[in-house]
């Protein structure tokens, strides 16, 4: 005869099974227990503004957008949490000039930002109460252009600013783009920096800079760190899994094998430095992502570890690339979709950030674990502040296994559980957290949250769960 916990354990499995899109009757393999222990170590700080979205500079230009006539959207922002930045930019941006009484136009490749979109955007900033990093034109305007044009920005959106970047992966402006000759490396990049800086910091004192703001080049990043002296306030580069046609779903489950040693050296150059340092735009595979594997529940799973993977090595935020592409379409990996129509809705990857944003509410440190607590199709990261467990995130990755985990070692018997889910991996619907989805006005709550019975978890294969104290209770 089954105990009551025996039969609501075997309903769980059941019912998870059926969510990862395979029959109960053929249940999935089951891992041994991984136990989650605390290591002797400094916690990582996260700073409250963390999570952010990046946006091409077009976003900016189309009107009633990004503005604060836009309910939906700025619940969508909100969702996120009450703190997190903007960051407007984008190839877009090396396409785009200010002109302040002009007629605003998004376009891929002339694009005009005038006084008026100014005005809305900073409306917006503080209806959501988020701050903005601003890209200005280095590939195209002149640095009279750039003055003018960041004294506007600094005017208008005033405490809303976090900083300014002089150029968008500037590391490509002699890669096949017209905008340098073959021969544009980090020296000739420096100087030309070093000038548009000191122009806009003479004209506009107490603007602050984020920079070099490359597409891939590390050393870029590292070499801005040894010689800013003052001038760069925050480190700023890019990252994509891959390119859109070379992309797969296996990409996005298991660990990019070059990415660890990417963030150890970033990690590196802000703690030398000084300087913080910030994945500036993000998400799973450029040009837009891969349509059937980007838009799908493997981009939710891969956002939500991709954030904390981040978090783990000390970056201070990610902006997740999201809306219209420099391309001119809605990008798959968008975690915010647009119907052409001006509405705007939950994209199946902004479940990852609003599992990241559950997690990190009511904390403010990512508490190192012993080694041995994660496997390649298994990452476990546990949240806190003052060296003391909040919520604990588990992915599990593996297409075939289920796996259980214990938090024993954790101290969180009065806690609850949210559940990540979907009806299958490839699914572009149907995504849930704590059984519950973003509902029209762009607003989350949580229909179900388990109790934490006893200590040990099982999270069913491509799924994940977030496990939270009770006295952090929020669930939207």
């Amino acid at each position: 005869m089954l105990t009551r916990r025996a039969f609501l354990k075997k309903t769980l499995q059941t019912s998870a099974a059926l969510a990862a899109g395979r029959s109960a009757i053929c249940p999935a393999e089951t891992q041994a227990t991984l136990t989650l222990r605390l290591a002797r170590a400094e916690p990582v700080e996260i700073p409250a503004d963390f999570i952010g979205l990046g946006y091409e500079m077009s976003s900016v230009a189309t009107p009633g957008l990004l503005s604060p006539a836009n309910p939906r959207y700025a619940e969508l922002i909100k969702g996120l949490g009450p703190k997190g930045v903007l960051r407007v930019g984008g190839i877009v941006a090396n396409y785009t000039h200010y002109l302040p009484d002009g007629i605003a136009r998004a376009d891929r490749q002339n694009t005009v930002i005038t006084r008026a979109s100014l005005k809305q955007f900073a409306a917006f900033l503080e209806k959501t109460g988020w701050t903005a990093i601003w890209s200005v034109n280095f590939a195209q305007d002149t640095e009279d252009e750039a003055v003018q044009e960041a004294r506007a920005v600094y005017e208008t959106l005033g405490r809303r600013l976090l900083a300014l970047e002089i150029g968008n992966e500037v590391d490509t402006y002699g890669k096949g783009q017209p905008f340098r000759s073959p021969a544009y490396d980090y020296a000739a990049y420096r100087r030309e920096y070093g000038a548009w800086r000191a122009a806009i910091a003479g004209a506009v004192p107490g603007i602050r800079f984020a920079a070099p703001d490359t597409a891939s080049a590390v050393d870029w990043v590292e070499q801005m760190a040894q010689d800013a002296n003052g001038g760069v306030q925050l480190l700023t580069t890019h990252y994509y899994r891959n390119g859109q046609q070379r992309g797969s779903a296996d990409q996005l489950l298991l660990p990019d094998p070059r990415l660890k040693g990417i963030l150890t050296r970033l990690q590196a150059a802000s703690k030398q430095s000084g300087i913080p340092w910030r994945m500036c735009e993000i998400n799973s595979f450029s040009g837009g992502g891969r349509p059937g594997v980007s838009d799908t529940f493997v981009g939710a799973l891969w956002t939500l570890n991709t954030m904390l993977l981040l978090a783990q090595y000390g970056c201070s935020g990610v902006n997740m690339e999201t809306g219209v592409n420099q391309l001119g379409f809605v990008s798959s990996y968008s975690p915010v979709q647009d119907d052409g129509k001006g509405v705007n809705s939950a994209g199946v990857p902004y479940y990852g950030m609003l599992a990241f944003a559950e997690a990190f509410a009511g904390c403010r440190q990512l508490l190192p674990l012993e080694a041995g607590s994660a496997i390649d199709t298994l990452a476990a990261y546990v949240l806190g502040a003052d060296g003391r467990a909040g919520s604990v995130v588990i992915v599990n990755t593996d297409r075939v296994k289920d796996t259980q985990v214990s938090l024993a070692e954790l101290g969180m018997d009065r806690a609850h559980v949210l559940r990540l889910l979907a009806p299958s991996p490839e699914s572009k619907s149907g995504v849930t957290l704590g059984g519950s989805a973003v509902d029209a006005s762009g607003k989350w709550k949580a229909r179900h949250a388990e109790r934490l019975h006893g200590a040990t978890i099982e999270i069913p294969r491509v799924s994940a769960v977030l496990v939270r104290a009770a006295a952090l209770r929020t669930y939207g």
